[in-house]
């Protein structure tokens, strides 16, 4: 029996192994990560604008690899398992995302993002349309929306009253993980009618709630009888503290076009 000998190929780095264009799964945003830089941006059908930027700053003995970007955001990239696509992680964030390899950027994320209060427009609807899940759900047609208030906008149209405009489409909503993020314009978000935004008060209730009731648990016998019938604790449930996910968070100028973009709680 003939043994070959020769070197043994060094496993990739762990910063060679997610390198590369990602999709983040469920939603519009894309990922370059290449020599040591990871630049974001939001495409849709009819555009790919840039976002945020981060570079390269550790990496963890798991294989999973640190950027930092410009305005302290922590990402967190690891090869999944079996090595089909990786996993993102935002520090402070709930949970994982899962992102899915490109074989390169959209050819519209080359070319200069559209300006104009009419670009804006079409880019803010196209997102929703692409990635809002809610749309059914809450009986809103959104392409109904769409022929509604598309014949409002122009060019020139002053950034206050699109600004308006793009608050009036979304309000019947009613959600409060969608906003809009107009600068110096304004901004906007709402709840729920009903609804309490989570907050430090909200979760300082939570916990005294949450105080109480295993309090209550300690302190109910055998006689009392649970929900499921067997002997125990029958106590009210504890009030939900802070709540988190995924925000539809939309910036508008009539002078560039802008995207919704993703809270990274």
């Amino acid at each position: 029996m003939e043994l070959a000998v020769g070197p043994v190929a060094a496993a990739p780095h762990a910063a060679d192994r997610v390198d590369g264009v990602w999709r983040v799964d469920g939603y519009g945003t894309v990922l370059s990560v290449e020599d040591g830089r990871l630049q974001e941006y939001q495409a849709t059908a009819v555009s790919c604008l840039r976002g945020d930027t981060a570079r390269r700053t550790g990496q963890s003995g798991s294989g999973s690899v640190t950027y930092t970007g410009d305005d302290a955001t922590v990402y967190r990239i690891r090869p999944a398992a079996g090595g089909a696509g990786a996993i993102l992680y935002f520090d402070g964030s709930v949970g994982d995302r899962r992102l899915l390899r490109l074989p390169a950027l959209p050819a519209s994320c080359a070319k200069a993002a559209p300006t104009g209060a009419p670009a804006t427009f079409d880019v803010f609807w196209q997102t929703f349309e692409e990635n809002y899940p809610f749309s059914a759900a809450k009986k809103i047609d959104w392409q109904a929306v769409r022929d509604r208030y598309r014949p409002r906008v122009h060019d020139g149209m002053p950034e206050t009253e699109l600004f308006a405009l793009l608050r009036e489409m979304v309000l019947p909503l009613y959600d409060a993980h969608v906003g809009i993020d107009a600068g110096n314009t304004g901004g906007f978000g709402q709840s729920r009618p009903g609804t309490v935004i989570p907050g430090p008060g909200l979760d300082q209730q939570a916990r005294r709630s949450s105080s109480s009731t295993t309090s209550s648990a300690r302190d109910c016998g055998p006689s009392r009888t649970g929900a499921s019938g067997t002997p125990g604790c029958q106590t009210e449930p504890a009030t939900c503290g802070s709540l988190a996910s995924v925000d539809t968070t939309a910036t508008a100028l009539p002078t560039r076009a802008t995207a919704p973009s993703w809270s990274r709680r």
